[in-house]
């Protein structure tokens, strides 16, 4: 088999969709009519310099895969959180059972210069800021964003 058909066959391949492993690329190959050793396929990959990322083995020079659009801070508030309260540097927000961290992530996103970090539980988050005023600042941007 010729090493030129068959690194052109796993740019095709890896072009075309995912492919997690190299032993994923040997049984894709394989149905292709192209057997090949484990080792084998670990130097065409080398050759071909594929990179592999989470998603699987890509071109160096191909562009990251885009990261899934998330929900706005406003809507995360609106869907999850109960209560938003003050208790002197700390915001704390309560939210539905088993959705702490969602607001949390969704918080800490944002980069407010109030927030000085989170802390999420199972339903209770507890926002630090450096002092009681930036609290309470926050506190009313929160609370704002979930009236409107």
């Amino acid at each position: 088999m010729d090493h030129l058909y068959r690194r052109n066959l796993i740019l095709e391949l890896v072009q075309s969709g995912t492919v997690a492993t190299q032993e994923e690329l040997r049984r894709k190959l394989a149905r292709r009519g192209i057997r090949v050793t484990q080792a084998t396929v670990s130097r065409d990959i080398e050759e071909l310099r594929l990179v592999k990322t989470r998603e699987g083995y890509r071109l160096p020079d191909a562009p990251e895969p885009a990261a899934p659009a998330q929900p706005t801070l406003a809507i995360v508030l609106k869907e999850f959180v109960r209560e938003v309260a003050q208790a002197s540097n700390l915001v704390i927000v309560k939210t539905h059972p088993g959705n702490a961290h969602t607001v949390a992530v969704a918080l800490d996103a944002e980069q407010w210069p109030e927030v000085a970090g989170t802390v999420a539980g199972d339903d209770t988050i507890f926002v630090a800021t450096a002092r009681a005023r930036d609290a309470a600042r926050l506190r009313k941007k929160l609370l704002a964003i979930l009236a409107s």
